[in-house]
């Protein structure tokens, strides 16, 4: 089976895409409202940290699919949070270089 690498953005962004899952689950324990699907997406980023391990790792091709679209997802959650902090579209634009 061929093998692909992980770029440093892919990998760079799901660990961010970690950091703020587990972020919204410390805020759910604090409120007590728990997103749907919270804790299945923290497990799924995990498999993929473990899969994706470093930048370089080898990992088959739906894996790097999933991975590159959590890296998307992550840019366009970054992007929002720029602009409703109030950036400009250009500032905010800059979560896409990531």
């Amino acid at each position: 089976m061929k093998k692909y690498r992980v770029n440093e953005s892919e990998h760079f962004n799901l660990m961010s895409m970690y950091d703020h899952l587990k972020c919204m689950e410390i805020d759910a324990i604090e409120t007590g409202e728990w997103p749907k699907g919270l804790e299945e997406r923290i497990e799924e980023v995990e498999e993929l940290m473990e899969d994706a391990y470093c930048v370089g790792a080898l990992v088959d091709w739906p894996t790097l699919k999933r991975i590159r679209e959590i890296k998307n997802e992550r840019q366009m959650i970054r992007y929002g949070i720029s602009l409703a902090a109030g950036s400009s579209e250009r500032d905010a634009a800059l979560a896409f270089t990531l």
